[in-house]
């Protein structure tokens, strides 16, 4: 009996320190985004990264996979699809509302206040509202340059050389006496243009996650009246205009085909802030706002993080989301990299990122960037990100998605019609008097009748709640 017993003792003792070695071990928060693909010094980084999260958040390490561009759709798929383990996972419109469908992502609306009340408190809430289905919270937004506003582009001599005052310049319309110079001055055509066209003028109606530009409620109408967008008045007039600057030689004659736009355009439009473009393939641009900024579901949605249904710790984690949105340091080091490697600091404490060594984890993708410290190089970009957002004026929409279970064949079919169309259309390569009708017409034989009832009626029912 003494024997076993001495036995037993001795096998306690083996165990003893195996066992305190397991329970010591750290939780390592696995986050899962899109990106460049891994950092090339992701190790002297996360060596670093870890001691300061420890300080943090005692018994926490962390690991990111930078899954690349290419690669994302499939691979992002396929580890929810099976079950794959990951605490953290970036999400957009692109995923968000098939990640709730399937069960993916944890419901936040309770935890959020209890665990990470600083987080959930300077975060404004529109942008929690934008994450929220039925209700419910299912992801952290990143709070960037959260709202939609469209600018004019051009090249600052070309345009003023015209000599045509630009504080008349109003909307597009009013670009073309300044058009008609330029051709004149030899830069001809001076409105270059991709297929992709105009579609801007189609971002002042909130489609409401049905996926097509063709159905939708303009942002600001308080009556939510549901349209077919390309009938209207006001788009009907925009591809008007386009069509007679076409055929007048303002835009490229080969815009319906052209894949990609040249580095170099006179004019064009941009989607982002003021002074955000100051120079064009080396030339010193201006801006002039178009429209906007507006907040909706779509533009707070393009990027996002969903904790794992699956998470084993939702507690910690959302800790730590809390700390990659409200500290700086910790900011800092997740959208810059390694300090002395990817970036350095100058003596004004501002940021400069190293030519030689990429970090390849895009800033988008990560967390509130009004905490981060500037770059050298655009000092002042963060405050007019910021002043954007706060000017934006919330779509009548937000807060509402359509649910497009008994839709989605019709959509899907909608979508088709929309893409052998929309080239000429947006462009003005085709004549709207002819097109619109006809791309219409093939619409309404596929569900276009349907979809709009339907989104007219869940609008109805959203907003009498």
């Amino acid at each position: 009996m003494k024997k076993l017993l001495t036995l037993l003792l001795a096998a306690i003792m083996l165990l003893g320190p195996f066992s305190f070695v397991t329970a010591e071990e750290p939780y390592t928060i696995k986050w899962v985004v899109v990106g460049g693909g891994m950092p090339k010094n992701y190790d002297t980084w996360k060596a670093k990264f870890d001691e300061y999260l420890a300080e943090k958040m005692p018994g926490t390490a962390f690991d990111v996979e930078v899954i690349s561009w290419g690669a994302w759709g499939d691979k992002r798929n396929a580890m929810i699809n099976s079950g794959e383990y990951f605490d953290i996972v970036f999400t957009n419109t692109d995923s968000f509302y098939t990640d709730i469908q399937k069960n993916a992502l944890l419901d936040l609306t309770e935890l959020l206040p209890k665990y990470a009340p600083k987080l959930y408190e300077e975060l404004p809430e529109a942008l929690w509202t934008a994450a929220s289905v039925n209700g419910k919270i299912y992801a952290v937004p990143t709070y960037k340059d959260s709202s939609l506003a469209q600018y004019f582009i051009y090249d600052t001599a070309v345009v003023e050389a015209t000599g045509i005052n630009l504080d008349e310049i109003k909307d597009l319309a009013d670009w073309e006496p300044i058009f008609l110079e330029m051709q004149k001055s030899g830069i001809d055509p001076p409105f270059v243009m991709s297929q992709e066209g105009v579609y801007q003028i189609l971002d002042k109606y909130d489609n409401a996650g049905i996926g097509v530009p063709v159905i939708g409620v303009r942002y600001d109408d308080a009556e939510r009246k549901v349209v077919s967008i390309f009938e209207t008045e006001e788009i009907m007039g925009y591809l008007h205009l386009l069509h007679k600057w076409y055929n007048d030689g303002i835009i490229n004659i080969d815009a319906a085909t052209l894949k990609e736009n040249p580095r170099y355009r006179a004019f064009y439009f941009g989607q982002g802030w003021h002074n955000a473009w100051p120079i064009t393939d080396g030339k010193p641009s201006s801006d002039k706002l178009w429209f906007g900024p507006i907040f909706s579901n779509g533009t707070a949605q393009g990027s996002m993080n969903g904790i794992s249904a699956a998470c084993k710790d939702p507690e910690r984690v959302l800790k730590f989301l809390e700390l990659v949105n409200t500290d700086t340091k910790m900011r800092d080091m997740i959208c810059y990299g390694e300090e002395g490697v990817n970036y350095t600091l100058t003596e004004d404490k501002l940021v400069v990122r190293s030519d030689d060594n990429s970090w390849d984890w895009p800033r988008y993708t990560q967390g509130n960037h009004f905490v981060l410290t500037p770059e050298a190089s655009t000092p002042t970009q963060l405050e007019e990100i910021k002043a954007n957002n706060d000017a934006a004026t919330a779509s009548v929409l937000l807060g509402f998605v359509v649910d497009r279970s008994n839709i989605q064949d019709e959509i899907d079919n909608i979508n088709e019609v929309y893409n052998a169309y929309k080239a000429e259309l947006l462009t003005g390569t085709g004549n709207p008097d002819e097109l619109v009708p006809l791309m219409i017409e093939e619409m309404k034989n596929v569900g276009f009748e349907k979809v709009m009832e339907e989104l007219a009626k869940q609008l109805e029912a959203h907003f009498a709640e």
